[in-house]
């Protein structure tokens, strides 16, 4: 019988999942959480000056997904919905935070940064931190907006309008934006990789 009701929750639409929220069922919160977790942490990161902060933000984004389930309309998609909640968590923070010492490393970070958790054998994950560390670096020499708009196309995956939406752009300027983050963004790594 359990195993039904975990079926059915995974099948289950955003809507209804966050109809079923707005109702008190933590278990549909739960896998709605489950499944744009990922997504809002991406963007979160993308504004948040430290991963604590992200951590924080992410925090907020889903209490306030929780406090207002039953306000989603469902006439757009959830995913957009979340990562909008997303983006005003992290820039709320962001403009509260400002001039605070940024030197508090989460637990979850020092245990990757050891190498806790990772099956790949040394040489594949040092060449994997050496790329990621070149892209990270490289992105966080973006401005916030440039970092954003990269985030929600080529890692989420959002088409040009639903980025537009997110961001409260209009078309041609969320496209502007991208192809000037995408450029930037090259011109970095290639400096990065001159250096």
């Amino acid at each position: 019988m359990e195993h039904a009701a975990e079926s059915q929750r995974l099948t289950e639409g955003d809507a209804e999942l966050l109809r079923r929220a707005a109702a008190g069922d933590a278990a549909a919160f739960e896998t709605f959480l489950e499944r744009h977790q990922a997504a809002a942490y991406r963007l979160i990161r993308a504004i948040a000056p430290t991963p604590a902060d992200a951590e924080d933000a992410l925090q907020e984004t889903f209490l306030a997904c929780w406090r207002s389930a039953g306000t989603f309309a469902g006439g757009g998609e959830a995913r957009h919905w979340v990562l909008a909640i997303a983006r005003n968590a992290a820039r709320r923070l962001y403009r509260k935070r400002r001039g605070e010492p940024a030197d508090f490393v989460s637990l979850d970070e020092l245990g990757r940064e050891a190498g806790w958790g990772s099956a790949d054998p040394p040489v594949v994950r040092d060449a994997r931190a050496a790329a990621r560390e070149a892209i990270e670096g490289a992105l966080m020499t973006l401005g916030a907006e440039e970092r954003e708009v990269l985030i929600l196309r080529d890692l989420e995956g959002l088409s040009g309008e639903e980025t537009a939406r997110v961001l409260h752009l209009t078309l041609p300027a969320a496209k502007s934006r991208l192809h000037r983050a995408r450029l930037r963004l090259a011109a970095a790594l290639r400096s990065g990789a001159d250096a």
